[in-house]
C-alpha cells in the first residue's frame, strides 16, 4: 500500500481518468482485468483499501468545503469565499440540497461577496431554485433585511442579470414592469413555485399591496381569472385578505365574482371547537439557535428545530412540563407573537373561516362596531415540516395560525 498523499482538493473525475489509463496497462499483462481492478489499484496507491473508501473520503472533503462555502455566501464572508474557491473552483457551480440554489443566490445581497462570485464565473441568471425566481428574484422578492439592497441589485443588472415579472414587481418600477411585459408577453402568464402557492403576477401585486401595479397588469392584459395552486383567483385572494380596493379593481376589469358558500350553522361551527387540541404561543426570535440554547440552559427540553442540517435555524420548539413555546424568525405580525392552534379538522375550520370572510368582506361596518371579517394572512398549505396550516389576523393585529400536524413519524413537531 502506497503512502502517496491525496491532494488537498482531489478530483474524482481525474482519478477515474487515471484508472482508465491504468486499465489499459493492466490488460497488457492481465487481459481479463476490469475497470474495478484499475479503480482499486488507484485507491490503494493513495492508501485506501478500495475505490469506495477513496470516494467516501473525497465526498466527505467535498461536503465539508461545500457547507463552509454556502455558509460564507450567506454571511457575505469575502475572504472565506476567495479561499474556498482557490482550493476548489468547482464550488462556484454547486447547488445546496435544500433550496437547489447557487452560492450567488445566497450572497447576492452582499455586494462585495456577489462581485467575487461573479468574477469567479457565477451565473447571474442561474435558475432552477425552489422558488423558481433565479438569483435576481432571491434578491428582490424576499430580501434578507426586508429591503432590496440597491447596490447589489445594480451590480447584478450591470453584470447581465435579466429581470422577470416578479422581480420587476418586487422592485416596484412601473416602467420596468411595462418593459418586461412588452419584451416578453408570456411573463404575464408566469407563476411562482408551488412553495409560493403558484401565485400569478396579480396575486403577487396584491401581496405587495401595490394597487398601481395591479392596475398596470390589468391594462397589459393579465388574466383576471387566473388561479394559484389553491385554486383561488386574484379576486378571492384579495377578498380573503380584506383588500377591498384590489377586489373592486379586479371586478371592474371583468373578473368573475367568487361564489360564496353557505356559512356552517352555529351548532356545526361550535362543534369544530372539540377538534382544537392545544394552543401554543409562537414568539419572534432573530437567532433561533441561540434562543434554543438559552432555554435549554434553564431546564427546557428542545422538542424540535428546522432545519437540522447545521444551516441557519428559522424554527424551534421547547417544552417544560406541559408548557410549550415555539420560536420563528418569520412571525408575520408586528407584535412578534403568533398563537398556534392545533386542530384535527383543519379543512373544516378553514372552510368555515373562509366562508365567513367571503360573506362579510364586502359588508359595510355594523352599527354596533362589531367587525365580523376574517383577514387571512396565509392560505391553507403544507409547511416544510409537514402537516397543513393557514393563518388569520385578529382585530388587534395578532396572528392565529391553525395547524393540523402530520403523522408523528413525518414531522419535527411531534407531541
Amino acid at each position: 500500500m502506497s503512502n502517496t498523499a491525496l491532494p488537498t482538493r482531489p478530483s474524482l473525475e481525474y482519478l477515474r481518468k487515471v484508472a482508465k489509463d491504468r486499465l489499459v496497462e493492466l490488460r497488457r499483462t492481465h487481459p481479463d482485468a476490469q475497470l474495478a481492478d484499475a479503480l482499486r489499484a488507484v485507491a490503494q496507491e493513495y492508501g485506501f483499501p478500495s475505490w469506495r473508501a477513496l470516494k467516501a473520503e473525497i465526498d466527505q472533503r467535498r461536503s465539508t468545503s461545500t457547507e463552509r462555502f454556502f455558509a460564507a455566501c450567506r454571511q457575505g464572508d469575502v475572504e472565506a469565499i476567495r479561499a474556498l474557491l482557490a482550493n476548489d473552483p468547482t464550488l462556484i457551480a454547486l447547488r445546496d440540497e435544500e433550496h437547489n440554489a447557487t452560492g450567488l443566490h445566497f450572497a447576492a445581497a452582499h455586494v462585495d461577496a456577489a462581485r467575487v462570485l461573479i468574477d469567479a464565473g457565477a451565473d447571474v441568471n442561474a435558475t432552477g431554485d425552489v422558488h423558481d425566481t433565479g438569483v435576481i428574484g432571491w434578491l428582490t422578492c424576499s430580501p434578507p433585511s426586508g429591503r432590496i439592497p440597491q447596490d447589489a441589485l445594480a451590480l447584478l443588472v450591470e453584470r447581465g442579470a435579466r429581470h422577470h415579472i416578479f422581480s420587476a414587481i418586487a422592485v416596484g418600477d412601473l416602467a420596468l414592469i411595462r418593459t418586461v411585459i412588452e419584451e416578453h408577453p408570456q411573463e404575464l402568464d408566469r407563476r411562482l413555485s408551488r412553495l409560493d402557492h403558484g401565485q400569478t403576477p396579480l396575486h403577487f401585486a396584491i401581496t405587495r399591496k401595490r394597487l398601481d401595479i395591479l392596475d398596470l397588469l390589468i391594462e397589459l392584459g393579465a388574466d383576471v381569472d387566473g388561479v394559484d395552486t389553491n385554486r383561488q383567483t386574484a379576486v378571492e385572494y384579495a377578498t380573503l385578505r380584506g383588500d377591498r380596493d384590489a377586489a373592486a379593481r379586479l371586478l371592474a376589469a371583468g373578473a368573475t365574482k367568487p361564489a360564496v358558500r353557505t356559512e356552517p350553522a352555529s351548532s356545526n361551527a361550535n362543534g369544530l371547537a372539540a377538534s382544537v387540541t392545544k394552543a401554543i404561543p409562537i414568539l419572534h426570535a432573530a437567532d433561533i439557535a441561540a434562543t434554543l440554547r438559552w432555554y435549554r440552559s434553564i431546564g427546557f427540553a428542545e422538542v424540535g428545530r428546522y432545519p437540522q442540517d447545521g444551516s441557519r435555524v428559522f424554527w424551534g420548539m421547547v417544552k417544560l412540563g406541559a408548557a410549550e413555546l415555539m420560536f420563528d424568525v418569520r412571525v408575520p405580525d408586528a407584535a412578534g407573537t403568533t398563537l398556534l392552534l392545533v386542530t384535527e379538522r383543519i379543512n373544516d375550520v378553514y372552510q368555515f373561516l373562509k366562508s365567513r370572510q367571503m360573506k362579510t368582506a364586502g359588508e359595510p361596518p355594523r352599527d354596533d362596531g362589531h367587525d365580523r371579517r376574517v383577514e387571512f394572512v396565509e392560505d391553507l398549505h403544507e409547511p416544510v415540516f409537514g402537516g397543513l396550516q393557514f393563518s388569520v389576523r385578529d382585530p388587534n393585529g395578532y396572528v392565529l395560525r391553525f395547524l393540523q400536524e402530520a403523522d408523528e413519524s413525518e414531522t419535527a413537531m411531534s407531541r
